[in-house]
């Protein structure tokens, strides 16, 4: 089933919801699975966009909870990695996820 997201926090901060939807949205199938990190695992939710050689899609979610069900949507909430490698760090992130 297809979904269309939208970021309701950037680098952890959380934003109003009229910057959150005029914001970048990102639509495709959400799929979960499971990664390793230096020994320990985590849930991660991705977005697999209909064209599968996209760029256009959000960081994985770890650890994802379910914050809300609607009619119409429903909200995620996990971590978003920021940086890389040695450097990098976690910060909150929400999906708002509803049916196109």
């Amino acid at each position: 089933m297809r979904f269309k997201i939208y970021l309701l926090r950037r680098r952890g901060r959380r934003l109003p919801w009229r910057e959150a939807q005029n914001g970048p949205t990102y639509a495709g199938t959400l799929v979960t699975h499971r990664e390793e990190h230096r020994g320990e695992r985590y849930n991660v939710t991705t977005l697999q966009p209909d064209d599968p050689m996209s760029a256009d899609r959000p960081p994985p979610l770890y650890e994802a909870v379910l914050l809300g069900f609607a009619p119409i949507a429903f909200r995620l909430r996990g971590f978003e990695r920021v940086g890389e490698g040695d450097s990098a760090h976690s910060v909150v992130q929400e999906w708002h996820i509803e049916a196109p």
